[in-house]
Parts: structure tokens; sequence; C-alpha cells
């Protein structure tokens, strides 16, 4: 996001230097530019255009390693969920381990009681608490690894590794929410907190909950929703989806306003995405895309017209 801002400003940058480049007089009032003033602005926009490429380097860097961390955790997560199975296995057997002292200590107490072959008792009796001693160490071994197997799982829950990523997130999607809502003319306050419920504010003072807004602001919010998603995609995965389909968004609740706006968005997509519109409103339409695909209704048969 802030790769693509600093893009923008560079172009602004280079158009301003263009033109004292080009002009040595105002195009509109003819009036004789002075010298030293373009060189000052040329001078300028040399030192803007540095700056804004080392600023378009560090946001790649930090971006790369962005991604390495949520890389590294990604593998942590998959080695906390082999540890959960294993703390399943390791319940298990301490169960059973333990019904087997159990029932080994039974077997001490009925030699004692019946008076049998005391001797013989008593040599079981030494390798049974052999037994039992080595069976406790490896429940000692097993309750230490099941504490922390224990530790690993309570960082995949709601509160550990996940609300951090969400937190870390959450900035940039209300960030974005927001500036989409404008540009669709949408002067509202959208805010998503760490459990995705959101909180809506007009005027930054009455609140709002989604289902209290007509048809065509809930389709300006649920579009704002839409780029959002695909920009924070784009981010996270270090791809870009090159492909748009929009099924009669144009045909529902959208007014001319909300048409022009919606355009404004899908003008601001770069030349690699395709954007595909259905819609049954091709007046209102035309002129407005590269091309058109128009399918019509010829006896009872549909028929494509390019």
């Amino acid at each position: 996001h802030y790769k693509a801002q600093f893009e923008t400003q560079a172009k602004s940058v280079v158009k301003e230097a263009k033109f004292y480049e080009d002009n040595e007089e105002c195009p509109t009032c003819s009036q004789d530019i002075d010298e030293d003033l373009r060189q000052q602005k040329l001078s300028n926009a040399q030192s803007k255009a540095k700056e804004l490429n080392q600023a378009i380097q560090d946001a790649s860097s930090q971006s790369t390693t962005v991604e390495q961390t949520i890389e590294r955790l990604n593998r942590i997560a998959e080695s906390v969920r082999e540890k959960s199975a294993d703390i399943s296995t390791n319940n298990s057997t301490i169960t059973r381990l333990h019904r087997q002292v159990l029932d080994l200590q039974n077997d001490i107490d009925s030699l004692q009681g019946n008076g049998g072959d005391l001797k013989k008792a008593n040599f079981d009796l030494s390798e049974l608490n052999e037994a039992r001693n080595v069976l406790s160490e490896e429940k000692l071994k097993l309750v230490d690894d099941r504490s922390y197997n224990q530790a690993a799982s309570e960082m995949l829950k709601d509160t550990g590794i996940k609300t951090k990523v969400i937190k870390q997130y959450l900035p940039v999607m209300n960030n974005l929410i927001n500036k989409y809502l404008q540009v669709l003319d949408f002067f509202v306050s959208f805010n998503l907190d760490e459990s995705f419920n959101e909180t809506i504010k007009s005027r930054h003072r009455d609140s709002f909950n989604y289902a209290s807004f007509s048809e065509g602001e809930k389709q300006r919010i649920d579009l704002a929703l839409l780029f959002t998603w695909r920009q924070i995609a784009k981010m996270k995965n270090s791809t870009s989806t090159n492909l748009l389909i929009l099924d009669e968004t144009f045909d529902s609740s959208l007014d001319h306003d909300g048409i022009d706006n919606l355009m404004k968005i899908l003008y601001t997509l770069d030349d690699n995405t395709n954007v595909f519109v259905i819609s049954h409103k091709g007046d209102l339409l035309d002129g407005k895309f590269r091309s058109k695909i128009e399918f019509v209704k010829e006896h009872n048969f549909s028929k494509m017209r390019l």
C-alpha cells in the first residue's frame, strides 16, 4: 500500500519536472518562466524523486521481512498441531499406566493377604517396584511433555498468536475500508474490532450497525470490504489476483453517483487486472469499458454479439 503511494507521488514529481523541462513560458498566461525558478523546481524534483525511490526500496525490504515472519509463524503453528496430537496420545498412555499400577498393587495385596509363598511374593514385589519406578519416570516425562504441549496449544488459541496477527492487519484493513467508502461518497467512520464486529459512526457521533442502512449504502459497504480483502490478500500472500468478476453489481442498488464512484475504483486497478462486468444495464455502461460482449435472444436461442 505504501509502495503504491510512493510510486504515485513519484509519477507526480516526474510530471512536474517534465513541465519545467519542456516549457520556458507559462502555457496559460504566456509569461516567461524565470530561469532560476525553473532550475530550482527541477532541482527540487530530482531531490524528491531520489527520496521517493529510496522509500520504495525501503517499503519492499520491510514487506519481505514481514512475509518471512509470517512464514515462520505458520511453521510454528504446524508444529503445535503435531504436539497437540501427541498430547492426546500421551494422556491416553498415562491413564493406561495408572490402571496397570493399580492392578499390580492389587496383586501384591492379594498375595500378602492370602498367606501365600512370602519369598516368592517378596520377589514379585521387588520386580513390581522396579517396574513401577520405570513407569513413574516415564509418567514424569509424559507429564513434562504435556506441559510443553499445553503451552504450545495456548499460543494457537484465539488469544494467542492469532490475536497478534489480527491486531497487525486490523489498522490497515480499517484504513482501506474507510478510503474506499470515501471514494464511493459514503462518508462514515467504519471500524472492525478483533472479533470482526463492525462499528459504524455517521458524522463520527451517531452509531449504527450494518442493518441500519439502505440497500444502496449496504452495497457501498460490501464493495469497500471486497476491495479491502483483495488488498489484504495481496499484502499477505505477495500475490495479486488478476481476475475480478462483478455479477450484476451495477444492476442492484447503486445510483448514478454510485456507479461513477465504483468506476473510479476500477480505474485504479493495475493493467494486469482483468475485470469482467455482467450487467443488464448496457445503456448506463456504454463507453465505460474497453470492450463489450452482448448476448441477445433470437428465436429462443442466446446469441453472442461482439
